[in-house]
């Protein structure tokens, strides 16, 4: 099993790619995260937003997602951070 969520590769995919807002970037990684495993999710979501339960995708408003949440969504979901390759 790869470590962390394997997040490297959905940059390079077509859909992203088309993607012009920061926004629209925001709802596809969610959509990542949410089809990779759905309870972690919730339970993630949980932890970043405390009181707002989260029973549909589509209420996820991204500018809601500000840095603090985003972090705690991410390392929930099992993010690894590493450094940048530099050739």
């Amino acid at each position: 099993m790869q470590q962390g969520l394997g997040s490297s590769t959905w940059w390079e995919e077509a859909e992203y790619k088309q993607l012009e807002t920061a926004s629209l970037r925001a709802l596809f990684v969610l959509d990542k995260l949410i089809k990779r495993d759905i309870a972690k999710f919730q339970a993630a979501w949980t932890v970043a937003f405390p009181g707002r339960l989260m029973c549909e995708p589509s209420q996820i408003q991204p500018a809601e997602a500000t840095r603090g949440p985003w972090l705690v969504i991410l390392t929930r979901m099992g993010a690894t951070w590493s450094a940048p390759q530099l050739n």
